[in-house]
């Protein structure tokens, strides 16, 4: 549920990004602030809140996580100007950043690497794709009647439903914090350089890549990031990031694998709107419509393939849903203003979503697959971390291929003209898929599916017990129960 909160908040934004800056006073540059102020800080502090759920327990900092999502989505449902709802935003990212690596390690913890983890991956990703078709159709619902405000609002008080439902259901680890000690250097540090470098991720398209506002910026993020290493290797006895996760094959493979499909992601979305709107002259509302399909066969795709995925090597499934998503954004590079929405469109959606599933699903299965539980909350951490970063990178590299290959200011009416910068982008869209294919192939480790675990004892107690819930559970009290 926390996934689902998450994504129907982020999914949201889309449709309510011009209502919220007409109401609350954003300028044109100043509006892409209402996505990015909390993304700077949700990928900033993925990586600290990770870590310290490692140490202090993931069920521990995922409910204060969830509290805090639920009390600042409340007071950004209250802006009164561009000023308070940016920092507002920004202060809810890092609930978000406490609860997502916190959830993706509490079931990683809970569930062995085997078909139990996979199911209950596609579960989680099951619900974000549940919480994009949601957030897309309850934003049109608001916005049309009781107001953007109230998009908060709900999220405010689903949070809070949750931090309940958590508070009863997860039980807390008891848990000797003496022996732990939060790397404050590393800490420091590492959030700083990765506040810089989204920071500039995120605004370099609007004001110039090397302009005085940004460069500096990311010179800073660059610094920081170079002290964080040094800090992690040389100085600090119980590491934010041990250097040695980098180490596990499959997940320093999967990372960077992660990087392309999030970069693909995001371009392919960012020019299907586009198409849809300025090519098809849809409405926001109809683009929301238009987009409902592929959500919802997401989640019926992600449920099947969490069936599926246990029986077999993950690595093929990676490298299918690169062909998949390629084929995808080829179809929506030949759309034109007379295309019927039931051809190359609708059936483009699907072909992404099938694309979608047999990817990054079967990735992050392979990232969490190999890291100790005592690690799991930066391992998950790293990998949000690298699909926050991936997303940026890759729709800046693709919206440059756009802009500058076809000159817009001759005819800037035209409709033609128009598709033609998103074809050439969508193509910059394929190179990514086909960079990400070939380094797959390269570094993907080729591995046996994970057989189930025959149960010990006090894991079928266990299930008998609380057959459903998602546990951080202590070993003593494990012990306890099959004794």
């Amino acid at each position: 549920m926390a996934q689902f909160i998450d994504i129907v908040n982020g999914s949201s934004m889309t449709v309510a990004l011009v209502d919220i800056s007409t109401h609350l006073g954003f300028d044109s540059y100043s509006a892409q602030w209402i996505i990015s102020s909390y993304i700077v800080t949700f990928g900033g502090f993925l990586l600290l809140f990770g870590r310290v759920g490692d140490m202090y327990g993931h069920g521990r900092i995922f409910l204060v996580g969830q509290l805090w999502f639920g009390l600042w989505s409340l007071v950004i449902s209250f802006s009164n100007g561009p000023a308070m709802f940016c920092i507002t935003r920004a202060l809810q990212g890092i609930g978000g950043a406490m609860t997502i690596p916190c959830a993706l390690a509490l079931i990683t913890t809970t569930y062995p690497a085997g078909p139990k983890r996979t199911k209950a991956l596609a579960i989680f990703a099951g619900f974000g794709a549940g919480g994009a078709v949601i957030g897309l159709l309850l934003a049109g619902a608001l916005i049309s009647s009781l107001g953007w405000s109230w998009i908060f609002r709900l999220s405010g008080i689903f949070s809070f439903l949750l931090f309940v439902i958590g508070f009863v259901t997860i039980p807390i680890k008891t848990q000797e914090t003496a022996s732990f000690r939060i790397d404050i250097a590393g800490s420091l540090t590492a959030t700083a350089s990765l506040i810089c470098i989204l920071y500039y991720i995120s605004t370099g398209s609007g004001t110039g890549w090397v302009s005085v506002q940004t460069l500096p910026v990311l010179a800073a993020g660059l610094v920081l990031f170079a002290v964080f290493v040094w800090v992690e290797l040389r100085v600090a006895k119980h590491p934010i990031m041990p250097f040695s996760i980098w180490r596990l094959k499959n997940f320093s493979s999967s990372f960077v694998a992660i990087l392309f499909l999030q970069g693909h992601f995001q371009g392919f979305c960012y020019f299907a709107t586009l198409i849809f709107q300025n090519v098809m002259g849809y409405s926001s509302m109809q683009t929301a419509l238009a987009f409902l399909a592929h959500s919802l066969f997401a989640v019926f795709a992600f449920t099947a393939l969490g069936k599926i995925l246990p029986k077999y090597p993950l690595k093929p499934f990676i490298l299918i849903g690169f062909v998949l998503r390629c084929v995808a954004a080829l179809m929506f590079a030949f759309v034109h203003s007379s295309t019927n929405y039931w051809t190359l469109p609708f059936c483009g959606l699907l072909v992404h979503v099938l694309g979608m599933g047999t990817s990054i699903l079967p990735a992050q299965i392979t990232a969490l697959k190999d890291a100790q539980n005592d690690n799991q909350g930066v391992v998950g951490a790293l990998y949000s971390t690298g699909m926050q970063l991936g997303a940026p990178i890759g729709l800046a590299i693709v919206t440059a291929i756009s802009e500058n290959s076809v000159t817009l200011n001759d005819m800037p009416g035209s409709t033609d003209r128009l598709m033609q910068s998103y074809r050439n982008g969508l193509l910059g869209v394929v190179g990514l898929g086909v960079i990400g294919f070939l380094i797959s192939v390269y570094m993907i480790p080729f591995t046996r599916p994970t057989p189930a675990a025959a149960p010990t004892p006090a894991q079928a107690v266990e299930d008998m017990l609380l057959p459903s819930t998602i546990m951080d559970v202590d070993p003593i009290e494990t012990k306890a129960l099959g004794s």
